[in-house]
C-alpha cells in the first residue's frame, strides 16, 4: 500500500527499476538546507506551531529508507545559527554535544556543506559543533590563508549498491562580505567555480565516481529560464557552476531560502529545499551499468513538505526537548514594562520610538557621534503597552548582528541617507495626503534611519538629491566633517549588496550582538516610555506662492466689538 506522503511517480520509478536489477540501480539523494537550528515545528518569534523542522523531516527520511535501499542524506549548511536555541548553545553552552550535531547524527546524515552563518559565532563555536558531528562538514573552497590548504574536508566518496557517488562541498565565497574578520581568522574563500573545475575531474577520474553531486551553500545568480541576472553574483554562483564545469550530475543548493523544484540549468539538475526543514528535497538517480561503465540514465526529483500531515519523529523530539525549553524560557522572560505603545508600522515613513530605542542603545554602548539602524522584519507592527518579553525583542531583531563603530565623513553620511531615501519610488498627492510607493525590488531593511543628526527626506526630489537640511548639533554637515558611526556588522561589511559603508575605517568592534544589548538595556531599565525626538521627517520642499504685483492683500481690520 502506497503512503499518501510518498510521491506516486517516485513509487512507480522504484517499482519499475528494481534496485536488485543487475544492470540498473536507483540511488536516492535527500537534502535539507538552512535548518537554522530548527528541530521542532515551532515559530519562536510568534509562539505558534510552524510547518517545518528536522523532527518532521526525520519521519520522511526514515520512511524513504524503508522503501529505498540506497539513500544518501545531505545538508546544505546554515545549520547551527538561527532559532534562539542556536544562539543559546553558542553563547551559553549546555556542556553536552551541540544539539544540531546530535540530531543530525541520530538521523545518520552523510555530509553537510558549511554555510556562511556557521561563522556567526566565531571559529571556536564552529569547530566545537563540527567536532560533535558524526559526519563531515564539507567546504572545498574555504582555504587557510597561510598556505592555501583546505580548511575543511573537500568531498565525500561513498559507494551505494555498487555505484560510487562523489559529493563535493562548496560555500558561498562572500563570507568576508558578511562576517567581521575576528569571526573568520586565517581563512580565505576561492571562487567555487574554479574549485569545482579542479575537483570534479578528480572525482570523476582518480576517485572513480560514477555520480557527482555538488552540495553548494549558494543560490542562483540569474533567472534559470530567462537568464536575467539578479545582481547577486558576488555570493551566488550556481548558474556559473552549471555552465562552466562539466561532469556534474546534480547541484543541491541553499543559502537563498528558496523552494526550487528540480530545474535544469545549462542541462544540470538543480534543487533547493527552502529553509528550516519546511521541505525535504528528494532526487532519484537511475544508474545503468554497461560494459563496466555506470551512467545516470534518468533523474527525477520532488520537494516533500513538512506540513501537519507529517508526524514528529520521537527521537529527534527527545533531543530537541532541552534546547526548546531553554529557548522558551529565554523568550518568555519579562524584560521591562512599556508605559505606552512602540509602534513599528510607519517606521519607514516617520521617526519612531521603536527605532529610536535601538539607536539610543547603540549610542549608549559605543559613545559614537551617530547611530544607524533599520526595521529588520519586512512587516512589524511594534510593541503594545505592557510587558516586553524576550520574544518581542527577538521578533524585532532576529539576527546575530554584532556592533561596529566606523569613521565616515559628511559626504559618505549623506550618501548613506540618500541610499535609504531611494527606497521611495513615487510620491503623489491624493485627497490632501502625500502618498509614497516603495521602489519595486528594494529590500525594506535597507531603509536606514539615523540618530544623532537631524534631516529631512523629500521623496518628490530626484534620487540622490532627496536628503535636505542635514545638520549635526544645529550646524549644516559639510562633506569634510568627520563622525563616528555605530552600525551593525552586517551593514558595515557591505552585506546584501549594500556598499554605502564599504571601506569605511573600523574604529571599534563589539562582541555583543545588538539584540543582547537591547535585552540588557530593557532589563536594567525595568520601565520604558516611548519617546521620539523627530530628528528626521519625510516632507517635500515648500515655498510661498509669488506675491501679486500690488503686494500682499491688506489684512482686514478687526471690529472693535470683537477685540
Amino acid at each position: 500500500m502506497t503512503s499518501p506522503r510518498f510521491p506516486a511517480f517516485l513509487v512507480a520509478l522504484v517499482l519499475a527499476v528494481p534496485a536488485a536489477a543487475a544492470d540498473r540501480t536507483v540511488i536516492t539523494v535527500l537534502e535539507t538546507s538552512d535548518l537554522h537550528a530548527n528541530l521542532l515545528p515551532w515559530d519562536y518569534a510568534r509562539g505558534v506551531e510552524g510547518a517545518w523542522g528536522l523532527a518532521r523531516v526525520a519521519t520522511r527520511v526514515r520512511q524513504i529508507r524503508e522503501e529505498s535501499p540506497h539513500v544518501l542524506l545531505l545538508d546544505g549548511g546554515d545549520t547551527i545559527q538561527g532559532a534562539p536555541g542556536g544562539w543559546l548553545e553558542a553563547r551559553r553552552p549546555s556542556g553536552g554535544p551541540h544539539f544540531m550535531a546530535a540530531a543530525m547524527g541520530a538521523l545518520a546524515y552523510d555530509a553537510m556543506a558549511v554555510g556562511n552563518h556557521e561563522f556567526n559565532f566565531g571559529l571556536e563555536v564552529l569547530r566545537r559543533a563540527q567536532k560533535d558531528s558524526s559526519f563531515p562538514w564539507l567546504s572545498a573552497n574555504t582555504r587557510n590563508a597561510s598556505d592555501g590548504s583546505a580548511a575543511f574536508p573537500e568531498f565525500l566518496v561513498k559507494e551505494l549498491g555498487g555505484v560510487r557517488v562523489g559529493v563535493l562541498g562548496l560555500t558561498t565565497p562572500n563570507v568576508p562580505g558578511w562576517e567581521p574578520e575576528p569571526n573568520r581568522p586565517g581563512l580565505k574563500w576561492e571562487d567555487p567555480v574554479e574549485t569545482a573545475k579542479r575537483l570534479v575531474p578528480l572525482l570523476r577520474g582518480e576517485k572513480g565516481c560514477d555520480v557527482v553531486v555538488v552540495l553548494f551553500h549558494s543560490g542562483l545568480e540569474s533567472d534559470p529560464v530567462t537568464g536575467e541576472p539578479n545582481g547577486t553574483a558576488h555570493e551566488n554562483r550556481v548558474v556559473a557552476l552549471a555552465r562552466e564545469v562539466p561532469g556534474i550530475d546534480l547541484i543541491l543548493t541553499g543559502h537563498t531560502h528558496r523552494k526550487l523544484s528540480m530545474t535544469r540549468v545549462h542541462g544540470v539538475p538543480v534543487m533547493q529545499p527552502g529553509r528550516w526543514g519546511e521541505v525535504l528535497a528528494r532526487v532519484d538517480f537511475v544508474v545503468e551499468r554497461r560494459g563496466g561503465k555506470a551512467t545516470v540514465v534518468e533523474t527525477r526529483g520532488a520537494l516533500l513538505p513538512s506540513d501537519a500531515s507529517v508526524a514528529v519523529d520521537p527521537q529527534i523530539a527527545a533531543i530537541a526537548k532541552g534546547p526548546h525549553e531553554r529557548a522558551l524560557s529565554y523568550l518568555n522572560e519579562p524584560l521591562a514594562i512599556a508605559t505606552g505603545p512602540f509602534p513599528g508600522g510607519r517606521a519607514r515613513l516617520e521617526d519612531t520610538a521603536l527605532l529610536d530605542l535601538v539607536n539610543d542603545t547603540q549610542l549608549s554602548a559605543t559613545g559614537a557621534d551617530l547611530s544607524l539602524t533599520s526595521l529588520l522584519p519586512f512587516r512589524f507592527e511594534g510593541w503594545e503597552a505592557g510587558p516586553v518579553t524576550g520574544r518581542q525583542v527577538y521578533a524585532l531583531y532576529p539576527y546575530e548582528n554584532q556592533l561596529v563603530v566606523v569613521e565616515i565623513d559628511g559626504a559618505r553620511l549623506r550618501g548613506v541617507l540618500e541610499k535609504a531615501a531611494s527606497f521611495y519610488d513615487r510620491a503623489e498627492w491624493r485627497d490632501g495626503r502625500l502618498v509614497v510607493t516603495p521602489l519595486p525590488g528594494m529590500t525594506p531593511y535597507n531603509f536606514d534611519v539615523l540618530q544623532g543628526a537631524s534631516y529631512r527626506v523629500d521623496p518628490t526630489a530626484a534620487v540622490g538629491h532627496r536628503v535636505k537640511e542635514l545638520r549635526f548639533k544645529g550646524r549644516d554637515v559639510a562633506d569634510g566633517d568627520r563622525f563616528s558611526l555605530a552600525v551593525n556588522s552586517y551593514r558595515a561589511q557591505g552585506a546584501g549588496g549594500y556598499t554605502a559603508l564599504v571601506g569605511a575605517k573600523v574604529l571599534r568592534t563589539y562582541n555583543d550582538e545588538v539584540r543582547e544589548l537591547l535585552v540588557e538595556r530593557l532589563r536594567k531599565a525595568g520601565t520604558i516610555q516611548p519617546a521620539t525626538d523627530r530628528n528626521w521627517i519625510v516632507a517635500p520642499d515648500t515655498t510661498w506662492a509669488p506675491l501679486p504685483p500690488s503686494g500682499p492683500a491688506p489684512v482686514p481690520a478687526v471690529p472693535a466689538a470683537s477685540r
